[in-house]
């Protein structure tokens, strides 16, 4: 499990999306409220923003309170899509980078907010055989999180959008951990210009993922959060078991997913 928050609109500070609100992403990585599983997000933390049209990104395994300069360093930088993700990592998995969220593979940027059971022991093999050789030698750990990346990477190389890819990386670890086994797949995918994220999992009951359309923190842009950040601002949660697509002019769409 994690916390994460996504935003698309006019450049602002990522601090901004870090450190403000009543209940800010920073706060959560102490005070989770809406966590189905863990206590606390304190196994690394991760921002990736965009400058000059690339991904540039900073991570570190360590909680985020750790990082005093962070606020400054955050607020000295502007950007029209920053994604910042907080890990509560998976019992069974190394915590290590490979796995730090939000994950970067040439434009695209990536963020799970869930898990794979039994992943290392049961389910990473079959996952990644389903990778193409190009792809598969891009795997630097043993994470989940960076199987399901690449998998959405190579359905947008075969022609899906980035919610199709989403989509069909869902149901393979549907198809593959069937019912009987609890898998939670929150992921959110950018490419820089728009933001697509499914709800979804095996149980009936999944983690929660909120929107926001300019909210009082972020004027002219919409947010999406695993959680919410701020009382005042209009939250709508997504769908259970959908994806949701922010576009460039800040048009939202969603529809349901069925497996």
């Amino acid at each position: 499990m994690c916390s994460l928050i996504a935003y698309l609109g006019d450049p602002l500070p990522p601090g901004h999306l870090v450190f403000d609100g009543e209940h800010s992403l920073y706060e959560q990585s102490w005070a989770p409220r809406e966590l189905l599983s863990g206590t606390i997000n304190a196994d690394g933390y991760g921002v990736v923003w965009y400058s000059d049209g690339r991904p540039a990104r900073l991570a570190e395994l360590r909680p985020i309170w750790y990082d005093t300069d962070l606020r400054s360093t955050l607020s000295s930088l502007r950007s029209g899509c920053v994604l910042a993700g907080l890990r509560n990592g998976t019992v069974g998995l190394p915590l290590d980078r490979s796995g730090l969220p939000p994950l970067v593979f040439e434009k695209w940027r990536f963020m799970l907010d869930g898990f794979v059971p039994d992943f290392q022991v049961r389910h990473m093999r079959a996952l990644r055989a389903q990778l193409p050789d190009y792809l598969y030698a891009e795997l630097r750990g043993s994470s989940d999180s960076e199987t399901l990346f690449l998998l959405a990477v190579a359905a947008m190389r075969e022609g899906a959008t980035m919610a199709e890819a989403l989509e069909r990386t869902a149901k393979a670890v549907h198809d593959r951990v069937g019912r009987a086994t609890e898998a939670q797949m929150n992921m959110v995918l950018s490419d820089g210009e728009r933001i697509a994220a499914v709800r979804t999992g095996t149980a009936l009951v999944t983690n929660s993922l909120y929107f926001a359309k300019r909210p009082p923190f972020a004027p002219e842009g919409v947010v999406l959060a695993s959680e919410r950040l701020d009382p005042g601002a209009v939250w709508e949660p997504v769908d259970g078991h959908s994806w949701i697509e922010i576009g460039p002019e800040l048009d939202v769409r969603s529809e349901g997913i069925f497996f």
